[in-house]
């Protein structure tokens, strides 16, 4: 159990469970997550440093063009070169290696305005009067993203990731049957120790649910769901 401040993000954590998880010799080589916990730097990490296949969806792109046809993937990038080239075959002109706001590092490849001014689809693509502006991970972490995203959208990614149903199984009884989602106690010292015997007393719930042949719980099913009539 790792307790942290609400403004901790998710995705600050994995590696965190893989450092905890490696002073035990337990890494695995398959960890199903959810979108918060994974992004581009945790995947190239993972999987070069300790051999982890992080397995889960990334975030989506949210930019405005990400909703038609001038997103990212339409541009094709030279790392060698240090380019990116538009759908309609301009070139970009500034190629910076710097960091986000977020100071994790980034590339940023800017099309000159004359280019972009000029183009018939200039009100789909951006509505900067400068030119456009492409934001790009690093190559590697880049490449990954990418290849993951086209990896989701198979059937043989989604049965994998399927089995992580069980863990928020786990989390929902927690939450609904244990008062996970309530700290009885001020302070994070004394919230985690709430969490580690609420962990403990699921582990015993679970045991004793094995030992007694107790079967499984249905999926629940929400009120307004039961108000449907049968066919």
């Amino acid at each position: 159990m790792a307790t942290t401040d609400a403004s901790v993000g998710d995705v600050k954590m994995t590696s965190v469970i893989h450092a905890a998880l490696a002073e035990r010799g337990r890494l695995p080589a398959l960890h199903l997550v959810d979108a918060n916990y994974i992004d581009g730097h945790n995947l190239v990490t993972a999987r070069r440093e300790l051999g982890i296949e992080l397995l889960g969806p990334i975030q989506a792109d949210t930019t405005a063009q990400a909703q038609g046809q001038y997103h990212q993937d339409a541009f094709s990038v030279d790392w060698e070169n240090r380019t990116v080239t538009c759908p309609h075959g301009q070139t970009s002109t500034v190629w910076r290696d710097t960091t986000s706001h977020r100071g994790t590092p980034v590339v940023r490849a800017k099309f000159a305005a004359r280019h972009c001014s000029a183009c018939p689809a200039r009100e789909q693509c951006t509505s900067s009067p400068h030119g456009r502006m492409i934001t790009l991970r690093p190559r590697e972490e880049h490449e990954a993203i990418r290849e993951l995203r086209a990896a989701a959208d198979t059937d043989v990614w989604k049965e994998r990731h399927q089995a992580r149903n069980g863990i928020e199984g786990t989390v929902s009884q927690g939450v609904r049957a244990f008062g996970l989602r309530r700290s009885r106690y001020r302070g994070r010292e004394k919230t985690h120790l709430q969490h580690l015997f609420t962990a403990a007393a699921m582990n015993l719930t679970r045991l004793d649910a094995w030992n007694t042949g107790t079967p499984r719980a249905g999926t629940r099913t929400s009120r307004f769901e039961a108000l449907r009539p049968v066919a």
